[in-house]
């Protein structure tokens, strides 16, 4: 049997459709993904917008698109059927979009013959299916202020690390959920809060908020992990490290000794090559108040380097000054020189002038005399001749009158020009010694606090207590110290960094460690220290029609006390919403405020604006107290899919998926550096502390670090495509990043790899 024609199939197919077509139900499923994708009120091609029917019938460039009656002659029904010089979708679109099949075509027309009615959308739960144990991305990491902890998003769960161990330490669970999952579909967005006691999570439709509880400490009678060292291994760490011992211990395996020193420090020996592995010194808060001063110390780092910048700007801007104000005041000399000579010039043009009056009178009064009035051509010829002389006289004194018009206006200009370029060069010399004075004031603050800085490390090496009593944990990971002022310490072996401590007030006779990493000194009462911390559902934020689709960035304000949030949904809009942190209130709804779906926000230094990047290509930089648009750049051709505010507010950087970073002058609101040397999607990035420097990752298998005016400061290569996140501690010493392969890697400042971590 031969197939039946299109026309008459359709036809046939319309003959079968007997009931009226509904449309949303029948007719919209496959415009949307083959005709709305490409005509919408964000990308609304041929200036048609097909979202409705009476969108569609409003038209475009080429009229209406539908005639309510009559499909047959509808314009969408003929593009569909790729009649009357027209074809829709075209071949080859971007966005996917494919031809109408015949019943598709056939429902159409019919729908139109029908009178093309609207119909309301139902509201239809969506049903999350589980994940394929392939489907693992990282697509977001964060890590808490101080450097400590870093959780990253795998799939629909939420893995916490601790970078002072370098150890996987929890895995955030909602009891609600399935597999020990942390939402039903992906995690896409996560936010420490300033303080690192709530993390914030956004995955489809909804965001969580986790608060950080301590764990239970473990009971004094637990087992310890550390033996003492042996007589003649203590010999000889005595001898290689020329300490006293005051107390020892050996790791389980047998491969580290602990000791405590009577210059008050704790060390690790290798226990084979008696060589010192790391001295333990200081404590959480001595480590806190350094890394503070730090902080400060690149702050006015930056302050410096900005000042500095501004005083040779306008040192540039007064040397091009200094030209003008000569060459004016060269004007002024020249124009006065000849001035006097253009002048004299003007009285003998008066004088010719004058003369020709007269020349011009005498003949009209001898023709006025002639009785009949009319004179003869040798008088009129006399007449025309003395007229003509006037004109030119007449004209040699207005030119005269003028170039010695236009010799003053040329002096006056000057003179203004003279007045201007002072002014300015006035104001410039302020400018300058305000610039001088802010770089005096924060070398000044810088050389006091890097003095502070070198005291509280010496502090570390004057220490008078004395530690009595060593143990390591059952892992090694972390080694404890019991020193005779009552204070209990635990360090991360790996790092040395104090952790945690606790303060008693008795001498010690024991110190055990428990299988959870927890340490606790007994004598006549007990001290605990160690405790797993772990992040439990606060609050859930999911109110039907809050959020359009994914929550594609999340980020609390400086002060903590406000979560804003980015989203809405693909090619239609883009939306901000605030809440309140502590009782996950909207606060302000922001819907629209792109018009592509947000993919980024970062708030301002002082909390007083909000940076927003998306789908739209645009950047916005807002007003939070009133909701208006304080900048909005525009420089990439792709999503914008990473903001980040400088330490000092004065930069933001954006990150595109146009393969740059894009730095903008938040002073003057213009672009200040298009940085490129990427091959794909630079898919995030954050400032390192209070440096210019920037932590970017990518799609093209680099965590790369640049500065904002473009210079490249070092590259973690060869890793695999599409490491979708990175981030910083805020000295530099630890950059993290994750990416499509499920890997969350740590390097060092300096590049080295220190550590990968899988899904547990």
């Amino acid at each position: 049997m031969k197939p039946l024609p299109l026309i008459a199939f359709l036809c046939t197919a319309t003959a079968a459709l007997a009931d009226d077509l509904d449309y949303y139900r029948d007719v919209y499923p496959f415009l949307k993904s083959n005709c709305i994708s490409c005509h919408n009120k964000t990308t609304t091609k041929a200036d048609l917008n097909m979202e409705t029917p009476e969108l569609m019938i409003k038209g475009g460039e080429s009229g209406p698109s539908i005639i309510p009656g009559n499909g047959a002659e509808s314009l969408l029904v003929t593009a569909s059927l790729h009649t009357k010089d027209m074809e829709m979708p075209p071949p080859n679109n971007k966005s996917g979009a494919v031809n109408l099949i015949p019943e598709q075509i056939a429902t159409l027309k019919l729908w139109i013959d029908q009178g093309a009615k609207g119909s309301v959308m139902e509201e239809r739960a969506v049903v999350l299916q589980a994940f394929a144990a392939s489907i693992d991305p990282i697509y977001t990491v964060a890590m808490t202020k101080d450097g400590r902890y870093v959780a990253c998003g795998r799939s629909n769960h939420i893995y916490v690390y601790d970078m002072a161990t370098r150890q996987f330490l929890v895995q955030i669970t909602d009891p609600s959920e399935k597999n020990g999952a942390a939402h039903r579909a992906l995690v896409q967005s996560l936010a420490f809060s300033p303080d690192g006691t709530r993390l914030a999570s956004g995955s489809f439709r909804e965001v969580k908020i986790w608060k950080l509880t301590d764990g239970k400490p473990m009971a004094s009678a637990a087992k310890s992990s550390s033996i003492p060292a042996s007589d003649d291994l203590l010999k000889k760490i005595v001898t290689a490290g020329k300490v006293i011992v005051l107390s020892s211990g050996m790791s389980a395996d047998g491969k580290q000794v602990v000791t405590g020193c009577d210059d008050g420090s704790v060390r690790v020996w290798d226990a084979a090559t008696v060589k010192p592995v790391i001295e333990l010194r200081g404590s959480v808060a001595a480590t806190k108040k350094m890394a503070e001063l730090d902080w400060a110390i690149a702050a006015q780092t930056l302050e410096l380097a900005f000042q500095k910048s501004e005083s040779t700007r306008i040192e540039a801007q007064d040397k091009a000054l200094d030209v003008l104000l000569g060459k004016a005041k060269e004007a002024i000399v020249a124009m006065n020189k000849v001035l006097p000579e253009k002048q004299k010039a003007v009285t003998p043009t008066a004088e010719a002038k004058a003369k020709a009056q007269k020349a011009v009178a005498e003949v009209a009064a001898k023709i006025k005399a002639i009785p009949d009035g009319k004179p003869d051509a040798a008088l009129e010829k006399q007449l025309k001749d003395a007229q003509d002389k006037l004109i030119t006289a007449n004209m040699a004194e207005v030119s005269a009158l003028a170039a010695v018009s236009a010799t003053q206006s040329n002096v006056k200009d000057a003179e203004d020009d003279v007045k201007r370029i002072t002014d300015s060069k006035a104001g410039n010399a302020k400018t300058i010694a305000a610039a001088n004075a802010a770089m005096t004031a924060a070398k000044t603050l810088q050389d006091k606090v890097a003095a502070d800085l070198a005291a509280a490390k010496l502090a570390l090496t004057k220490t008078t207590a004395k530690p009595i009593a060593v143990s390591f944990s059952a892992d090694a990971l972390r080694v404890a110290s019991m020193f005779d002022d009552g204070t209990l310490r635990v360090w991360a072996s790996a790092t040395g960094a104090p952790i945690e401590e606790s303060r008693g007030n008795t001498t010690v006779t024991t110190l055990t460690s428990a299988p959870d990493g927890s340490f606790a000194a007994t004598k006549a009462v007990t001290q605990s220290v160690g405790s797993s911390p772990r992040w439990v559902l606060e609050r859930k934020i999911d109110q039907k029609g809050l959020f359009a689709d994914r929550v594609n960035a999340v980020r609390f304000s400086p002060d903590g006390k406000t979560l804003a949030t980015g989203g809405g949904e693909l090619s239609r809009s883009g939306d901000i919403i605030l809440f309140d942190a502590a009782t996950g209130k909207a606060t302000q709804t922001w819907k629209e405020k792109h018009e592509d779906t947000v993919l980024c926000l970062d708030y301002s230094p002082d909390g007083k604006r909000l940076a927003s990047g998306a789908a739209d290509k645009i950047a916005r930089v807002t007003d939070i107290a009133t909701g208006k648009q304080v900048n909005l750049f525009e420089g990439h051709t792709h999503h914008v899919m990473g903001v980040a505010f400088r330490s000092d507010g004065r930069v933001l950087a954006t990150a595109g998926a146009d393969n740059a970073v894009i730095t903008w002058d938040m002073i003057t609101g213009e672009r200040k550096r298009k940085i490129e040397g990427w091959t794909k999607e630079v898919t995030s990035l954050q400032f390192i502390g209070a440096t210019n420097q920037i932590v970017t990752s990518a799609g093209d298998n680099r965590i790369r670090i640049v500065t904002d005016d473009g210079t490249e400061v070092r590259a973690m290569a060869n890793l695999p495509d599409y490491m979708q996140a990175a981030v910083s501690a805020p000295n530099g010493s630890a950059i993290i990043g994750g990416g499509e392969d499920s890997l969350l890697r740590v390097w060092d400042g300096a590049g080295k790899e220190l550590a990968v971590f899988g899904a547990k």
